[in-house]
């Protein structure tokens, strides 16, 4: 890693956690942390039901799979419910992808696709100490 460039983050946009049951989920972080209720969203291209939750200044992305084959009802059978990733907002997300390529991280995301949250690109857990990373940006905010 001898690039002097760098993938400034300027914060933690969400923390993604995998959940059976996303209407319970819901329903928990807002009977017990006063979270506000969430509009459920389809994404059939991901294979799940997501809600961005609000809490305080940051947000939880809850994701419940809509069959056991796809990648998070695959994440809950092997490692049950639970965080599945660490989400950081970027300015100019195909130029910090671009960086940390250049840095030797392993992407599982070359260019940037459309998610729950924005614009978003992964870097695989290996390359970041076990923590599935997500790089996400809203261009039209």
């Amino acid at each position: 890693m001898n690039s002097s460039r760098v993938c400034t983050v300027d914060y933690i946009d969400h923390v993604g956690i995998a959940v059976k049951d996303i209407d319970a989920a819901l329903k928990l972080f807002h009977d017990v942390f006063g979270a506000p209720l969430a509009e459920v969203k389809q994404l059939d291209d991901q294979g799940i039901r997501g809600a961005l939750v609000q809490v305080g200044q940051t947000r939880l992305e809850l994701m419940e799979p809509t069959a056991a084959d796809t990648t998070i009802g695959r994440f809950i059978e092997r490692r049950g419910e639970g965080l599945h990733h660490l989400a950081f907002y970027v300015e100019g997300l195909p130029g910090k992808i671009q960086i940390v390529d250049e840095l030797g991280l392993q992407l599982i995301d070359k260019a940037p696709r459309e998610g729950l949250s924005g614009d978003i690109a992964f870097i695989h857990p290996r390359s970041v100490f076990g923590v599935l990373t997500e790089l996400v940006e809203r261009p039209w905010e």
